[in-house]
Formats: structure tokens, sequence, C-alpha cells
């Protein structure tokens, strides 16, 4: 079952990137938790989401400030984990202004083809060790 979540992932990063939008709401579980307390530390946003409805407006709230959104990432199979490593880049939509967001990492739990959990570490060895992966 691990690599189907890898595949279930890599699919929700490949169809994001085309369409910028609503990423992992098509594969959210009714009652998924969609932690972004690390990020709210650093951006005006909540801190957590509940059910797909959360998670599009998690998306609606951090899509919104950039005009674009570069990212590299590596996948990795942590059993009904998956966490993906990334190193990103944005565009301030309303200034042009290209900043580093930097490297940091997501941690998604899957249950039965489906997001239950996901978590945004700002440090990725703390997301590796979140998931019992050893760096």
């Amino acid at each position: 079952m691990s690599q189907e979540n890898v595949d279930l992932v890599r699919g929700a990063f490949e169809d994001f990137v085309a369409r910028k939008k609503d990423f992992g709401a098509g594969l959210a579980h009714a009652e998924i938790e969609w932690d972004a307390s690390e990020l709210a530390a650093v951006l005006d946003i909540s801190p957590v989401y509940h059910g797909p409805d959360g998670v599009r407006e998690f998306w609606r709230e951090w899509l919104s400030a950039w005009g674009a959104v570069l990212f590299e990432y590596e996948l990795i199979d942590a059993g009904d984990k998956v966490v993906v490593l990334i190193d990103q880049h944005m565009r301030g939509r309303s200034t042009g202004i290209d900043m580093s967001f930097g490297k940091y990492a997501q941690v998604y739990t899957l249950r039965d083809g489906l997001i239950v959990h996901w978590k945004v570490y700002m440090h990725q060895s703390d997301a590796l060790e979140a998931a019992g992966v050893r760096s």
C-alpha cells in the first residue's frame, strides 16, 4: 500500500503543478486535519483546517498572495505516510517580488487511498523524524 500512497501524493503534486489550486482536496478524507501551524507562525493564515472545505480554504489563503509558486520536491515512502521534501520559490502577486521560501517538508498520512492528516514542517529533519524515517 505504501507505493500506492506515494503514487497518490505524486499525482496530487502533478495536478497542482498543472492547475495551481485545491491541492489534495480531491483526496481528502471527510474528517481530514490539515495542520499548517508551523506556517501560521510565519504567515497570516489559520493554523489548522478541517475537512475538504478546510483544505480548499487553506489553498485559497496561501495562493492568494502569490502570482507564481515554483518548487522542486522529493517523495519519501514512510508506510502509511508520505514525506515530501520541498524547496520552494514564489513571486508576490501584487509586488512581483521573487522570494525563496526555502526548504521545508510536508507529511501526508493516508488511509484507504485518502489523506486523513497533513502537516507542514519548517525543518525537513523534523518531518523525517515525525514519520519515522532516518535522515
